[in-house]
């Protein structure tokens, strides 16, 4: 009776943290902080970050453009915690839920969008790269001078395919299990390119090498600062969809915080990004596989990088995990299996396998402007949640589909949150474009992330004010109402 009690309750637990069911505490996956910080991790140290290193090392001085990426990320991830992972955190629902009450009933299926493209964007880039890295180390060991395979980079790029749906069509306590070794694993190889990059010159020497000042972004030092802080906040602002859907697997509010803060931040994203600049800087070369195999030689350099290249699947299943969770918005993939819905989401992966080089090219380019749309989402949600709505929340009206919901606002949009992240996009690209580095006459002063979230946070906070003070649209003023009233709940 024991045991058969035991399947039921194992059964609910992997339905729940695998679906949009409220997670409650005996059910969240982390407990603890050291098998968080490994989770963390992973989501920030993927393998793109050296690429994002390469970015830092062409700001055009070294030291002040890994000092203003670390700077960027600390006060970028500050927003993003308070935006994305408070409320996940306290009612342990899906990131695109929490956003109902602010963005609305329907509105939230832009965070919905975004958040998809976000998560099987970066992740088929990470298996793209994957598949070219693997592809550039066969050539310099068996053909060197001679062409990348793309028969087997497309063969590598299916087999991480396979390998995903495999661990993770279990359910996501993969992802725990996982990151428990491929997170240190990532950080190892890391510590050994520095030390590799470092035996024939110092790291202080090293940190005051710069490239050619004719393939700089900038010689201005302010400007120079203002790139590398504006690179790691914009970076900071992606992960608005990643924290929100780990938030509400962790079990302690003083887990909250410091492990996300110091995983994905300052250990994962920065030093990996800082030793990418530093290789970039060493070797000329901006792909991995190839500055690895500079510096250690083949034997050594096909290990590392055989090794680099199995690690990205702790990133990877974090990221389909978030992926499959939030589509289940969609009523097709709410009636399939978690299985059937992560074989979905990987599809499109066969045809990335047959592209790579296509899709690092392009899609890379397109995602860079996902902060300028999160810088608005970002503001509203911390906004709404804590300035405007005190953290009071109706946990249940979240999942009301109708205008019996308190979140219903207009049509089950909220035109207001809608008209403010457009705001902060068009005021982002004013101060700033990510694809062509093109700055206005303030960025060099302040960036433009944080000037975009102030602007937002305002408009935001005095658009809202007057329709609370006007209406009792979006469950501001009547909240004790609502509590008492019975709604129809509906997933």
């Amino acid at each position: 009776m024991s045991d058969s009690g035991a399947d039921v309750s194992g059964a609910i637990s992997r339905e729940a943290l695998a679906g949009r069911l409220p997670v409650q505490g005996s059910n969240r996956l982390y407990n603890g902080f050291g098998s968080l910080l490994a989770a963390c991790v992973a989501i920030g140290a993927a393998s793109f970050n050296y690429l994002f290193g390469a970015s830092i090392a062409y700001i055009g001085n070294t030291s002040i453009g890994i000092a203003g990426y670390l700077i960027g990320l600390i006060v970028g991830l500050a927003p993003v915690y308070l935006a994305s992972g408070m409320i996940c955190f306290r009612h342990g629902v899906d990131p695109v839920d929490a956003a109902k009450s602010s963005m609305g009933t329907r509105g939230s299926s832009l965070l919905l969008a975004l958040i998809l493209i976000t998560t099987l964007g970066w992740s088929f880039v990470l298996i793209a790269m994957t598949g070219q890295a693997a592809g550039r180390l066969q050539q310099i060991l068996f053909n060197p001078g001679g062409e990348i395979d793309n028969g087997f980079v497309a063969t590598v790029s299916v087999l991480m395919l396979a390998l995903v749906w495999a661990l993770l069509r279990k359910g996501p306590a993969m992802i725990a299990l996982l990151t428990r070794y491929t997170s240190p694993a990532i950080l190892i190889i890391a510590c050994i390119v520095l030390y590799l990059i470092t035996r024939d010159v110092s790291l202080t020497t090293l940190l005051q090498t710069n490239v050619d000042a004719k393939l700089a972004y900038a010689t201005d030092p302010l400007l120079q600062l203002a790139y590398g802080v504006e690179f790691g906040a914009s970076n900071a602002l992606t992960s608005v969809p990643f924290f929100g859907g780990i938030a509400r697997l962790i079990h302690k509010r003083k887990h909250l915080i410091t492990p996300s803060l110091l995983g994905a931040g300052l250990i994962g994203a920065g030093f990996t990004s800082a030793v990418g600049a530093l290789a970039a800087v060493v070797t000329g070369s901006t792909e991995p596989a190839e500055w690895v195999i500079k510096t250690a030689g083949n034997g050594v350099g096909t290990v590392i990088v055989s090794i680099l290249l199995l690690a990205n699947l702790g990133t990877l299943i974090s990221f389909f995990y978030f992926a499959g969770v939030s589509v289940q918005q969609v009523r097709f993939f709410a009636r399939m299996r978690w299985d059937m819905i992560i074989l979905v989401l990987l599809l499109p992966g066969l045809v990335v396998a047959f592209n790579t080089q296509w899709l690092i090219a392009h899609v890379m380019n397109w995602l860079a402007y996902n902060s300028a749309i999160f810088a608005g989402i970002a503001a509203v949600l911390l906004t709404d949640f804590l300035l405007l709505r005190r953290q009071v929340l109706l946990p249940t009206h979240l999942f009301v589909k109708s205008e019996e919901g308190a979140y219903w606002f207009w049509g089950g949009v909220n035109w207001v949150a809608m008209a403010t992240i457009a705001l902060g996009a068009a005021v982002y690209l004013m101060l700033f474009d990510p694809l062509t580095l093109a700055v206005g006459p303030t960025f060099r002063y302040v960036g433009a992330t944080m000037p975009t979230l102030a602007v937002c946070v305002l408009a935001y906070y005095l658009a809202m004010r007057l329709v609370i003070a006007t209406s009792y649209k979006g469950g501001y003023r009547n909240v004790r109402q609502l509590t008492l009233k019975k709604v129809t709940v509906g997933l």
